[in-house]
């Protein structure tokens, strides 16, 4: 497949997803000693599946739950997986749907 071109895949996970949460911001007032405030964070998901006979890594930003051996259609760009600490091509998922569920998950 040609890097950031779009793809709309039909696969079988491989594994059920992670969803990692990372901090992305912190607003908060100092007073007497005590910080009040929150903590935006930003939440993305990650999983493998089973592709072309090899295993293809699938990176979503926002929350998916995917489970081992669900059937999904999945809509994204295949990128290099280099900026994500992972050897070989992963693709960036804009559109999940779960065909065993039912569920979208569009971004």
């Amino acid at each position: 497949m040609a890097l950031n071109e779009e793809k709309r895949i039909e696969v079988c996970a491989i594994t059920d997803s992670t969803i990692m949460t990372e901090p992305t911001a912190f607003a908060g007032i100092y007073l007497f000693h005590i910080t009040i405030g929150d903590i935006g964070t930003k939440h993305s998901t990650i999983f493998t599946v089973e592709h072309e006979e090899h295993r293809l890594t699938i990176l979503y930003s926002g929350i998916c739950p995917v489970l081992k051996n669900d059937k999904l259609l999945i809509t994204g760009k295949m990128k290099d997986g280099k900026k994500a600490g992972i050897q070989g091509e992963v693709m960036k998922a804009s559109c999940i749907e779960n065909l065993d569920t039912g569920d979208v998950y569009h971004k």
